[in-house]
């Protein structure tokens, strides 16, 4: 095994990017006024002449000036060239730095992790899952083959991943999510969502504000917190959809389902003329207010009342 470390001074609200082509980078903070940095190359494998000449050929690039801490990782060779060596292969960065601090991550196959951190935090990942902890900052994140997870947030989130499920946890911002091949998880969230995926289940709890979620591949269970502010939506087009409001809560609601039925806890000045259809429901509750959109094309739709 091989360690590299470095230690560089620096201010807080400085900033710290890390491109690599390859290695897991986790991102710790201290009180202290300095980045300190700790990279680890080791192979997994017993035959490992081949996987020892491709950690050889991994070189580090370290630059520091008055805005921060810069790290390049490249392989002399090119990536490709090592294709069949890298998952014997590990090379992991474990960065300190200042509690306030900025972060730029850019990786491939391989996770990221950000934790207890006041500042901005951007990462890219083409094959690993992301997970951010306790981050008072706008977070930024995309991967093309993993899971990403969000909890104790004050700040927007924006997350992508186009192979894995998403799940946000006390979040305080605005967050927008999307993927493609998996579910959604969002819990005590306050700051509003805007949610889809293309393959898998989302489940709501306890989420504030207003609330945008789509999916094409599965159900809807949504807990809505507080009162809308605006329009919300909740679509699906291979499931059933159940959202629970709280008694006192003024929407206007139009619920559509091709496959099933609709049923709601709550009184409904109906707008439909004559005897409702059992597959509609358009009325307002409470006397009315920001519209609640429900649509499923395969499933049934329910509006319960939460307890008191």
């Amino acid at each position: 095994m091989e360690k590299i470390e470095k230690t560089y001074n620096a201010k807080s609200g400085g900033s710290l990017n890390v491109l690599s082509e390859f290695g897991a980078i986790e991102i710790q903070t201290a009180e202290q006024n300095k980045v300190e940095v700790v990279i680890t190359k080791k192979s997994k494998s017993e035959l490992a002449a081949d996987v020892e000449k491709m950690l050889a050929d991994f070189e580090l690039a370290f630059e520091h000036d008055d805005s921060g801490v810069h790290i390049r990782g490249t392989f002399k060779h090119g990536l490709k060239h090592w294709q069949k060596q890298l998952k014997f292969a590990n090379i992991h960065f474990l960065i300190t730095v200042p509690q306030q601090y900025n972060i730029d991550l850019n990786t491939t196959r391989s996770d990221i992790s950000v934790t207890n951190l006041t500042g901005d935090v951007r990462v890219s990942t083409s094959d690993g899952s992301l997970c951010f902890t306790s981050i008072t900052g706008e977070v930024w994140a995309h991967t093309s083959g993993g899971s990403v997870e969000a909890v104790n947030v004050t700040g927007d989130v924006q997350a992508r991943t186009s192979g894995g499920s998403l799940r946000f946890g006390a979040i305080q911002g605005f967050i927008s999510g999307r993927t493609s091949g998996g579910s959604i998880k969002a819990v005590d969230c306050s700051g509003g969502t805007n949610l889809r995926t293309s393959g898998g289940r989302i489940w709501l709890g306890g989420i504030g504000r207003n609330v945008t979620a789509r999916t094409s591949g599965g159900s809807i269970q949504a807990t809505m917190a507080t009162q809308p502010q605006s329009e919300c939506s909740l679509r699906t087009s291979g499931g059933a959809i159940t959202c629970t409001l709280t008694p006192d809560v003024a929407v206007d609601l139009e619920a559509k389902t091709s496959g099933g039925r609709v049923s709601t806890d709550f009184a409904v000045e109906s707008i439909i003329h004559g005897k409702a259809p059992k597959n509609r429901l358009e009325g307002r509750i409470n006397g009315g207010g920001p519209l609640l959109k429900l649509r499923t094309s395969g499933g049934n739709i329910h509006l319960q009342k939460a307890a008191d």
